[in-house]
């Protein structure tokens, strides 16, 4: 689990891309990583973290910064991704 002393730390996890955000017409406008420890990872929307909007529903490897947002919320910069099988 990622505490104030890991924040901003590399790791790596596996999980399930989830949609989290939409806009007026149903699109999907921001996602989460759900792993199979029930633990959520809200996606950074910088260019890697656009390109997991594609890839919703879908098993991911994704490393990369995690940092606790305001509400202490997990929020994942995503530097690398693999689309699992």
């Amino acid at each position: 689990m990622a505490g104030n002393n890991k924040a901003n730390h590399p790791i790596t996890i596996r999980g399930l891309i989830m949609p989290m955000d939409w806009d007026d017409r149903g699109n999907v406008t921001g996602v989460a990583i759900s792993t199979s420890l029930e633990e959520e990872y809200r996606i950074e929307l910088d260019r890697r973290g656009e390109e997991l909007l594609g890839f919703v529903r879908e098993r991911v490897k994704a490393s990369g910064k995690v940092r606790l947002d305001a509400q202490g919320r997990k929020v994942m910069m995503v530097d690398t991704y693999q689309i699992l099988e």
